[in-house]
């Protein structure tokens, strides 16, 4: 028979550490009637702290702010084991509905996932008291964000420290489902122009004496090479590959004899997604994959990348980079209008911006351009339509999830 989970611990748990927190009775309730106003902006949660915003009767508007200590990353990697020990663990903590067990230090390594009333902090801009103390502001939006959690504690991750995400992909890795692929020797191909592989030296071949001058023919026709070539020597990449990277440069030639300019990979991932995705690349797909220590699914979704945004698509959904606060304060603004759920939390994370009430995800490239992305089956995967305006991009997320009209 199998157990009933629930999640609503999570609330509580929060909910008594901000209580003890605020250290006045009185304040508690003025946050929940400001709560009760239905005035208060958008939830968001990064890694550390949580804000949001209220508007004041004088026409300013507070943004408050609660600052969590975070956890190291040995203290995840406990939790994260223990979590993942458990016979039962995928149907704990598999889903944005995490277990409120897991709320019992006793089930995390002896570390708890809620903060204790020690470790949250408050700040407001409403009065300059406000600013190192908690006020109504403040408090509110502790309780909205322990109101989040009652349904979706997946919040709480990040505002810990490491996004449930990681635990997820953990989860899949034990059941065998899109687990990374073991890091082997990668076959012979176009990648060896990238990193060399290690390679038994071979002998060199004796040395032929040089033929006596002839006279040439230049002027009729030849016969083509009709007979395979040796094998070249090592290390040098196999013949196959050779005619491949040949093949490339051609391909790249050509495209700048039609006036157009190739495009710039920053980095060699991107470039083995655009090498792949050419008809003299795509036999080395196996090569790549094994490369970049990818999956299959997660090179189909790499090739989907570079299809929908070229080589900025691909870097963005290969590598996760820091980015401005202020960048994503402004995207967040811009999508504000939007969203569906207007009051749900938004996830900050390094160049990531998650609206999982949506179902959208925005990734920030290198080329300065929002990359929308959709889960349908659990995991992200790209979607058309990036755009250097993150409502653009958004707009395309939510098209994508709309299903197909068939022609009539």
């Amino acid at each position: 028979m199998s157990v009933q989970h629930t999640t609503a611990g999570w609330s509580d748990a929060l909910t008594a550490a901000l209580t003890e927190a605020a250290g006045d009775a009185a304040l508690v309730n003025a946050a929940r009637r400001l709560i009760a106003t239905g005035s208060a902006g958008p939830l968001n949660v990064n890694q550390g702290f949580a804000t949001t915003k209220f508007p004041q009767i004088d026409g300013r508007v507070a943004r408050p702010r609660l600052n969590v200590t975070t956890l190291s990353a040995q203290e995840w990697d406990r939790i994260e084991d223990t979590i993942t020990a458990r016979p039962d663990a995928v149907d704990v903590a598999g889903t944005s509905a995490v277990s409120d067990q897991l709320a019992d230090p006793a089930h995390t390594g002896g570390i708890p996932l809620v903060p204790a009333s020690h470790d949250i902090a408050h700040t407001c801009t409403c009065t300059p008291e406000a600013a190192t103390s908690a006020c109504a502001h403040s408090v509110a939006l502790g309780l909205l964000l322990a109101d989040r959690l009652r349904t979706a504690p997946a919040p709480l991750f990040t505002l810990r420290g490491r996004p449930h995400q990681h635990l997820k992909k953990r989860l899949r890795t034990k059941d065998g489902g899109s687990e990374p692929r073991p890091a082997t020797a990668p076959t012979p191909g176009p990648v060896a122009a990238h990193v060399a592989s290690p390679q038994p030296v071979r002998p060199a071949p004796p040395t032929a004496p040089i033929p006596d001058p002839v006279d040439l023919d230049l002027t009729s026709a030849l016969p083509v090479l009709n007979r395979q070539l040796p094998a070249p020597p090592a290390p040098l990449p196999d013949a196959a590959v050779l005619e491949a990277l040949a093949a490339d440069a051609a391909h790249r030639a050509g495209t700048l004899l039609d006036g157009h300019e190739p495009p710039l990979c920053p980095d060699t991932g991107s470039d083995l997604a655009r090498f792949i995705s050419l008809p003299h690349g795509a036999a080395f797909r196996q090569a790549a994959v094994d490369h970049l220590g990818l999956d299959i699914v997660g090179m189909g979704h790499l090739q989907l990348a570079y299809t929908h945004g070229g080589p900025g698509g691909a870097a963005a959904y290969l590598e996760r980079f820091a980015v401005d606060h202020d960048l994503l304060a402004h995207a967040q603004a811009q999508i504000q209008p939007l969203r569906p759920a207007a009051t749900a939390s938004i996830e900050c994370e390094d160049n990531w911006l998650t609206d999982a009430a949506a179902g959208i995800q925005l990734r920030y490239g290198p080329d300065a351009r929002w990359y929308p992305y959709r889960a349908p089956y659990g995991t992200w995967q790209p979607v058309p339509g990036p755009s250097a305006d993150p409502a653009q991009a958004y707009r395309a997320g939510r098209t994508a999830g709309r299903p197909q009209r068939r022609p009539q």
